[in-house]
C-alpha cells in the first residue's frame, strides 16, 4: 500500500477508498433508511456507514494536498515572525481594557510608515554613495517597515469582507425592488388593457353576439381575435 502522506501530497491524488460505498444500490438503500428515519449509526449497516454525512469539525486541523491547516486558524503576529512592531498593539483583557472598544488609527500609522520608508530610502542611497558595504542594516530597516505596513493592511481584511457583504446585500435589495416595481407596472398595464377590452366587448354582447350561438360563432371569433391583437399591441408597446 502506498504511503498515505505521499498520496495526499501528490498533485492529482487518487479518490478515497470509501468512494465505492456510493454505488446506486447503496444510495437507494440509504434513501429508504432515511425515509423510515433509521439513519442512526447503530441502525445503518456497515456498508452504508460512509453515506452518513460527518459532523463539521470544531477544533483541531486537517490536511489538504500535503499541507496542514487548523480549523480555528489565527493570523500570525509580528512577534511570532520575529519582526519589530512599529505601531501600538491591541491591549490584553488583563489590563482592564475591552478589546472591542479599543481602536487604532491605522491610516495615521500607515502615513508614518510611508514617511519612514522615504527617509530610510534616502539614507540607503547616501550609505551606498559613501560606504556601500554598510547597506545591510538599512535594508533590514526597510524590510521591517514594509512588513509592518503589510500587517496593518491585512488588519483591514475583516472590514473589507463586511463592507463587501453589505454592498452585495444592498445591490440584491435594489434589484428586488426594481423587479417588484416592474411587476406592479405590468399589473397596472394589464388591468388597463383588460378594462379597454371589457368596454369594447360589451358592445358586442349588447348586439347579441354569443360564443354559444352557432350562427354567429364566426363573428364572435373575429371579435376575440381583435381583442388578442389589441392585447398584444399593448404589451409590445
Amino acid at each position: 500500500m502506498a504511503d498515505p502522506q505521499q498520496t495526499n501530497s501528490s498533485i492529482f491524488p487518487g479518490p478515497p477508498r470509501f468512494y465505492k460505498s456510493f454505488s446506486p444500490e447503496n444510495l437507494v438503500q440509504f434513501k429508504a433508511l432515511k425515509d423510515r428515519g433509521d439513519c442512526e449509526d447503530r441502525l445503518v449497516p456497515e456498508s452504508l456507514q460512509f453515506l452518513i454525512p460527518p459532523l463539521a469539525p470544531t477544533s483541531g486541523g486537517y490536511q489538504s494536498f500535503g499541507g496542514r491547516y487548523e480549523i480555528d486558524e489565527k493570523p500570525v503576529t509580528l512577534e511570532e515572525q520575529g519582526i519589530d512592531r512599529l505601531f501600538p498593539a491591541a491591549p490584553s483583557e488583563s489590563k482592564g481594557v475591552v478589546q472591542s472598544q479599543w481602536t487604532l488609527n491605522r491610516a495615521f500609522e500607515l502615513k508614518k510608515i510611508s514617511k519612514s520608508l522615504l527617509l530610510n530610502f534616502l539614507e540607503l542611497v547616501g550609505t551606498l554613495s559613501v560606504n556601500p558595504e554598510q547597506y545591510g542594516k538599512k535594508l533590514e530597516d526597510i524590510r521591517t517597515l514594509f512588513i509592518n505596513a503589510h500587517h496593518l493592511l491585512n488588519e483591514y481584511r475583516p472590514h473589507q469582507a463586511r463592507e463587501t457583504l453589505i454592498l452585495m446585500m444592498e445591490q440584491q435589495l435594489e434589484k428586488t425592488k426594481m423587479e417588484i416595481e416592474g411587476v406592479r407596472a405590468m399589473r397596472e398595464k394589464v388591468e388597463e388593457t383588460l378594462q379597454k377590452l371589457g368596454m369594447r366587448g360589451s358592445t358586442a354582447v349588447t348586439n347579441g353576439f354569443s360564443h354559444e350561438d352557432p350562427i354567429r360563432s364566426d363573428a364572435f371569433e373575429s371579435i376575440s381575435q381583435k381583442k388578442w391583437a389589441i392585447l398584444t399591441n399593448e404589451f409590445d408597446s
